[in-house]
């Protein structure tokens, strides 16, 4: 018999076996019973699968209904998923036969309602899930036969209310979630016969109000979840909740919490409060909860008072942050010895007590307040201190041993402060430490005392350099010295240790210039600027000017030209001044630029020598716009002098005079406003710049843009400017050109000095630019700094050089500075000869070494009677092509007649008194025209013929002029 009972065991087996093996093809099947048919995109239940499935999983296909009897086969399946289908009819009689189901998954569908008929015959039933469809209706008779239901998913539909009338049949539910809805109120007794409810979810609906008695009932009820709502007042309806242990009303609009808020909630562990408009809490809001492990509280923007925690002896996180509390009961850790995670960031604390009786805390955070003061007691003996959070506060001292028994610290912040120094004593462990925007903390910091550091942010990069490689390789003594002060391995240190803001090209740790290569280039431009600036401000404004001024030779010895060309050799002087700094501080802080580059960055020192390197750039920039104004303005006067009036000639002259004031005023404007952009970097920020070059340009790690797009526009259009000026005077000229060199060589002088300068102010303004358009700068910093280094001075190294070697302005001043003794010797044999010779005739000065003649400006201006002829003249296009530069001063005066109009409207006037013009009617004097190998001067002196023929040639591109072959004599 017994035999036989075996005999039939086995055989089922075998059945059962052979049955489990069937599997349809769109699924698969394990040997348990399991079928796996989610994403086959299928649009019916496949058919073939066992009878004895007990788990089939048909989610995340294309079914769209269920007929009636389709589960039929399956009389043992327990679990049925349907979820991510397309689902939006169920048969009624779709689960009939599933007399075991015991999970039921349909969510994620598009369900309207919820299909009561189909669910009738589900006896077993214990877990229905019908979030995320579309249902707006509940009918009551919905779960009526479910009786064994214990968890009911209704989240993420579009319910308007609390379906009351369908749990009402509901005593062995335990959870529920109508969360993601649009309920906005709950009635009293909404869920009275839900005895056994124990998490309820009411979250992110539109709840405004909720009844005094919406929770009775509900005496199992452990978890309750009414965050994201729109309550405005603290529920009380929770004081008939005895076994309450988590509660969360977090994001709502509750603006109080009475007194003994929670007095009938003993056994609550955690409370939510957080980013509630809370004006007032009651200070025994959260006595007395013995069973309290977590409070946060965070937004009560108008609490002032450190709640009362007696008797919440078991709390373990707290969490008070965005209030006003600004002090805490020193008494704190009397009540809460097991605390182990204290938040009390974004408060106004100014002070704090000592917390070494909380023994447990792993977690400080003090953020944001207005804490001044660490004593030596505050941490005292909280050996298990993980993560102390200091920053965002007003911290100016820490004392020596604050630290001192925070043997598992492993992370400190400490930034955004005041602090100048931080002890390191007990700091043994410590892996990660912040120290950014303590702006006063200026010196050298070391790795002494942290062996485990692994983590550091400092306020300047110079101060990574104690910290990771720097710019060199590393010799042996200083191994050894970083092994004593470091502990040990300094290798491993160097491969692990981050450190930012990391120093580089222009947060060097030895030498400011970096490599040979730039230092020898720079040195070359700071000689050169310093040296021919100087020479061309020596001969542009040599004491020789002053004494002409005040002699009897009514012309202004220093023109517009030479006063621009003065003025921007004095900008570029400036410029290399600064240059000459870099060069001065790269030497003094040799090898060792990082124990001193904090200091000059942030003194007084580089914000004047950046205001300098500015100013002096943004000057001669506007300078060489003036200087090219000046050309065009020049040319265009001596185009017109040759058709004007002799009327309209003296008025040119005076409208001259007053130009010349305009340009000298123009140059003060100008040497204002690059003052303001030179100061603008100071105004805006406060600060010259982020790097030790001291310049508003890219480098730091956080350029200023507004100055340096400010500075860079004004530049290029400035550039621009100035090349629209010059094109257009080319265009004005075209063919014809001046017959005086020195006109000519200006002329090419500045179109040379607007060629060089915008050619090397292209890279700059390129990289400058650049960490605006990449955010980061082009081709790396080195390549920066190397462009900034040498581009940025080289056109105050190039500018005075074409001036000395290519202007002939400059030969002139600094023959005139050669020979101003010996001028001053020969002015004065000239005056006396003026007075001794009854005739006026001319004579040799110098033994023959000069030709100087007796006529001189002093004398025109008594034929002209007017004091600026000269001046005009020497501005009218003539040839004076001299023999010799001492010649020059003089012949300059021998005038074409049709190139000085005045003199041929004062002729007539001087014919007639006393013989001035005694052979003004020979035959030679009316001619029209005078050949190249005339005579230009009758007189028979032969020096004033001499003079003449090395004085005046023909003039080229313009038409011949009439001269005057009668030369006045002085007469006593």
């Amino acid at each position: 018999n017994a035999a036989r009972k075996f005999a039939a065991v086995l055989v089922l087996h075998a059945c059962v076996r052979q049955s489990t093996a069937v599997c349809s093809l769109s699924c698969s099947c394990d040997e348990d019973g399991g079928a796996d048919c989610s994403g086959r995109g299928l649009t019916a239940v496949p058919t073939g699968l066992s009878t004895f499935t007990y788990y089939l999983d048909l989610s995340m296909n294309n079914i769209t209904e269920l007929p009636a009897y389709v589960f039929k086969n399956f009389p043992y399946l327990e679990e049925l998923r349907l979820p991510g289908n397309d689902l939006s009819f169920i048969h009624p009689e779709a689960f009939s036969g599933l007399h075991q189901l015991k999970v039921l998954m349909l969510q994620n569908n598009q369900l309207k309602t919820v299909p009561n008929s189909a669910l009738k015959n589900l006896h077993s039933l214990q877990s229905l899930r019908l979030d995320a469809n579309h249902i707006t209706t509940v009918p009551d008779d919905s779960f009526e036969s479910l009786q064994q239901l214990r968890h009911l998913w209704l989240d993420d539909n579009n319910l308007m209310e609390v379906p009351v009338g369908s749990l009402r049949h509901q005593a062995n539910l335990q959870a529920l979630t109508l969360a993601l809805n649009r309920i906005l109120y709950i009635p009293d007794n909404a869920f009275a016969n839900l005895t056994s409810l124990v998490v309820l979810h009411l979250h992110n609906n539109r709840i405004n109000e909720i009844g005094d008695n919406c929770f009775s009932g509900l005496a199992n009820l452990e978890t309750l979840d009414l965050n994201f709502n729109n309550l405005k007042v603290f529920p009380k309806a929770i004081q008939a909740l005895p076994k309450l242990k988590e509660l969360g009303f977090h994001s709502n609009d509750i603006a109080s919490i009475p007194e003994g808020a929670f007095h009938n909630n003993p056994l609550l562990k955690t409370i939510h409060l957080y980013d509630n408009p809370l004006s007032f809490v009651g200070a025994s809001a959260f006595q007395n909860l013995s069973s309290l492990h977590s409070l946060m509280l965070r937004g009560a923007s108008m609490m002032q008072d450190f709640p009362i925690l007696t008797w919440t002896n078991n709390l373990e996180s707290l969490t008070l942050s965005g209030t006003k509390i600004s002090s805490i009961p020193s008494d704190l850790c009397e009540d809460l010895k097991v605390l182990r995670t204290l938040d009390l960031s974004y408060n106004e604390i100014k002070q704090l007590p000592s917390l070494q009786g909380c023994t447990q805390l792993q977690e400080i955070n003090f953020q944001h307040n207005h804490i001044e003061k660490i004593n030596q007691d505050t941490f005292q003996g909280l050996s298990a201190l993980r993560l102390l959070d200091l920053s965002r506060n007003e911290i100016r001292v820490i004392h020596r041993d604050a630290f001192l028994t925070l043997r598992a610290l492993t992370n400190l912040d400490l930034s955004m402060n005041s602090l100048t120094g931080i002890p390191t004593a007990g700091l043994s462990v410590l892996s990660q430490l912040k120290l950014s925007g303590n702006p006063q903390m200026k010196n050298v910091l070391t790795a002494n005392n942290l062996p485990k550091l692994r983590s550091i942010s400092v306020p300047y990069a110079y101060q990574c350099c104690a910290f990771v490689g720097c710019d060199s390789v590393t010799t042996s003594f200083e191994k050894k010295h970083m092994k004593k002060t470091a502990g040990g391995d300094v290798e491993k240190i160097s491969m692990v240790m981050h450190c930012s803001p990391s120093p580089g090209a222009f947060k060097p740790c030895e030498h400011l210039l970096g490599n040979w290569m730039i230092r020898l280039t720079v040195w070359f431009i700071c000689l050169v600027s310093l040296v021919f600036n100087s020479l061309v401000l020596v001969a542009t404004f040599s004491p020789s000017h002053r004494a002409a001024a005040h002699s009897h030779c009514p012309t202004p010895s220093l023109s517009p030209a030479r006063l621009l060309m003065g003025l921007l050799a004095l900008a570029n002087l400036l410029t290399g001044l600064y240059v000459g700094v870099l060069t001065v501080l790269d030497v003094a802080t040799w090898g060792s630029f990082a124990e001193f580059g904090v200091w000059w960055e942030m003194g007084p020192g580089c914000q004047i020598t950046g205001v300098l390197a500015v100013f002096s750039s943004e000057w001669s920039v506007l300078l060489l716009s003036l200087a090219a104004v000046e050309r065009s303005v020049a040319v265009r006067m001596i185009l017109g002098k040759v058709m004007m009036s002799p009327r309209r000639s003296a008025s040119s002259r005076r409208g001259c005079l007053r130009g010349d004031r305009r340009f000298s005023l123009a140059a003060g404007l100008l040497a204002l406003l690059a003052a303001a952009g030179a100061c603008l970097p100071l105004v805006t920020s406060g600060d010259q710049s982020s790097s030790p070059l001291c310049l508003p340009f890219a480098g730091g790690e956080r350029p200023a843009l507004s100055v340096t797009v400010i500075l860079v526009l004004l530049n290029a259009v400035a550039y621009l400017f100035t090349a629209a000026v010059y094109t257009q005077l080319y265009c004005t000229l075209g063919r014809v050109e001046l017959a005086d060199p020195e006109q000519t060589g200006a002329l090419r002088h500045i179109a040379w000095l607007i060629f060089t300068n915008c050619i090397f102010f292209c890279p700059v303004a390129a990289f400058s630019f650049a960490p605006l358009l990449t955010g980061s700068t082009a081709g790396g910093p080195e390549i920066a700094k190397t462009v900034t280094l040498i581009f940025f001075p080289l056109p105050a190294c190039l500018n005075p050089v074409l001036y000395v070697f290519f202007s002939p302005a400059f030969r002139e001043d600094w023959l005139r500075l050669r020979s101003r003794r010996s001028s001053t010797r020969e002015m004065k044999t000239t005056t006396e000869g003026h007075r001794d010779d009854s005739g006026g005739g001319s004579e040799l000065t110098d033994g023959g070494s000069s030709t100087h003649l007796g006529f001189d400006c002093g004398m025109y201006s008594q034929l002209c009677g007017e004091v600026v002829v000269c001046e005009q003249c020497e501005a009218a296009l003539r040839a004076r092509t001299c023999s010799s530069p001492s010649s020059s001063t003089v012949c300059r005066h021998l005038v074409k007649s049709h190139s000085c109009p005045t003199l041929l409207a004062g002729t007539a006037a001087y014919q007639r008194s006393e013989g001035f013009w005694g052979d003004s009617s020979t035959p030679s004097a009316q001619s029209e025209y005078a050949d190249e190998g005339d005579s230009f001067v009758s007189d028979s002196s032969d020096q004033i013929q001499a003079c003449g023929r090395a004085c005046f040639c023909q003039s080229r591109g313009l038409p011949l002029v009439h001269y005057s072959y009668n030369i006045p004599r002085v007469k006593d």
